[in-house]
């Protein structure tokens, strides 16, 4: 679910910003035929892969909510955020930090959400509504695309080359005790004592 809605949100944001922006940027570089073919196939992308997208993202939902809703650590996260930056000392938390939940919420629930929808008005005009409700989602749809897409620069620099093996964690399914103590370690008390499970299958497991 994780994969599958990454990978169409990819292709979504690279082909929605070539539709939007294409005009002033790809244009005067690459001229008229180019930017012609560029720009259909950036739109057949962009409607074909939007109903994959939609499902995955429900899916996805479906999968993480119970483990992104707040815990009373999650604002000494927040709090102890910054200092780790420049201290490397990790904030104790449960399975998802908090600014995993507030990626979550923010990121994948409002925003994909509010895309969704909107894509689906423009994508499918056939529900009555009018000219100016079209033209109005795609004014709100362009500026969640926008903001989504530098929330997700962040998530995908963090999940790969901004913390030590989050990608391999997330590629394989499977974290190590040593990563899950430093990283979760709410969460690898919780394994060890019994209290959850090792392997519910909504996020890296812990390898003994």
């Amino acid at each position: 679910a994780h994969w599958t809605t990454a990978i169409s949100f990819c292709v979504l944001a690279v082909s929605g910003t070539i539709i939007l922006f294409g005009k002033h940027v790809l244009l005067p570089v690459i001229g008229y035929t180019m930017f012609a073919w560029l720009t259909a196939l950036s739109k057949n992308l962009h409607n074909f892969l939007a109903p994959l997208f939609i499902v995955s993202l429900l899916v996805m939902i479906i999968i993480y909510v119970k483990d992104n809703l707040p815990e009373k650590g999650d604002m000494a996260w927040f709090l102890g955020a910054f200092a780790m930056f420049w201290s490397g000392k990790h904030v104790a938390s449960g399975r998802f930090n908090a600014g995993e939940k507030a990626y979550f919420w923010i990121g994948v629930v409002a925003l994909c959400i509010t895309l969704s929808v909107t894509g689906v008005i423009m994508l499918f005009p056939n529900f009555d509504q009018v000219r100016t409700t079209m033209q109005q989602a795609n004014v709100i749809h362009a500026a969640c695309a926008v903001i989504m897409i530098l929330f997700a620069l962040g998530h995908i620099y963090v999940g790969t080359i901004g913390v030590e093996g989050a990608y391999g964690n997330m590629r394989d399914g499977v974290t190590d005790e040593t990563w899950a103590r430093e990283h979760h370690e709410l969460w690898y008390n919780d394994v060890k004592s019994g209290k959850v499970a090792a392997k519910s299958g909504a996020a890296p497991q812990i390898q003994h």
